[in-house]
């Protein structure tokens, strides 16, 4: 059912209800909807009755023996296609479960406190810190002077 039952009006509606019914798929509740609008409504009674009559036909005519059996191949492409997509999802399946195991087993194998900027020591630490520093926040600040300071300047 391609069509969201509140997007129908009642007619298409019935004529859903209409198949499903053929097919023993209705609940008592829609199947009573059904028998309601079926009584209101002429044009979906008339195909309901159409439908049923050539569905029983259907359903009551002989099975019709084959001369010979049918056999469908699938065009070359096709089947290169549905190959390519079958390696594909057993690609991603085998780096799926590896990203899992490697998420699993290797953290498992090394220590909890080591990081991307492992130490040796504590020094080695202070050390790159005190580097850090320097580089990032000098402690002393150059100011050059001469000619470019116009007007009153404070600096000498």
């Amino acid at each position: 059912m391609g069509m969201r039952w509140w997007r129908t009006n009642a007619c298409e509606r019935a004529s859903q209800w209409i198949s499903l019914d053929l097919d023993g798929e209705l609940s008592p509740l829609e199947r009573a909807a059904l028998g309601r609008h079926l009584a209101g409504c002429a044009r979906c009674a008339e195909m309901s009755a159409d439908v049923g009559a050539f569905t029983r036909l259907l359903r009551e005519a002989p099975l019709v023996e084959l001369e010979r059996p049918v056999v469908v191949t699938a065009p070359r492409k096709a089947r290169a296609r549905a190959v390519r997509r079958a390696a594909v999802g057993l690609a991603f399946a085998g780096i799926s479960v590896a990203a899992v195991l490697g998420g699993i087993v290797v953290p498992a194998s090394t220590p909890a406190s080591r990081s991307t900027l492992s130490f040796q020591s504590a020094q080695a630490q202070r050390r790159y810190a005190e580097v850090e520093t320097q580089r990032l926040e000098p402690v002393s600040y150059e100011i050059p002077t001469g000619t470019w300071c116009v007007g009153n300047c404070a600096i000498s």
